[in-house]
């Protein structure tokens, strides 16, 4: 005598029903599967909350609104425009204009991008101990 299993209608694996609810049970026991059934539950019971209560409607606009303000400055806080360059730039930047003699920028400029190629080809190159032309 073999009964035909229900099968879970998330996972579509069948399972052994509970015994006191078995008429009713539509999914298995599975993480998964309860925490979507759950979440289906959730949100079922606030879309209909939503529709039917205008407060509660009303509360949830103003939450949502305020998170958006937050998410927003906080996004803006993170890829807010610098006002001015860090102060290590400013030192590096002034130590390179006395070690040149120079105070103008193109020259600066030259300068930096020389140092920076010289400082790339020594970080890659084997230490030999000896300076790279």
């Amino acid at each position: 005598m073999s009964t035909k299993l229900p099968r879970c209608e998330h996972c579509g694996l069948p399972y052994h029903p509970d015994r006191y609810n078995a008429d009713r049970q539509t999914c298995c026991t599975r993480p998964e599967c309860v925490r979507e059934r759950r979440r289906q539950r959730q949100r079922r019971w606030y879309n209909t909350r939503y529709a039917t209560d205008e407060k509660f409607a009303e509360a949830a606009r103003q939450r949502c609104a305020a998170a958006n303000r937050r998410r927003r400055a906080a996004g803006q806080s993170r890829a807010g425009p610098q006002a001015e360059p860090p102060m290590l730039l400013h030192v590096v930047v002034g130590m390179l204009s006395q070690l040149t003699d120079t105070a103008d920028p193109v020259q600066l400029r030259a300068s930096m991008a020389e140092y920076a190629a010289r400082g790339q080809r020594v970080a890659l190159a084997p230490p030999t101990g000896t300076d790279p032309p």
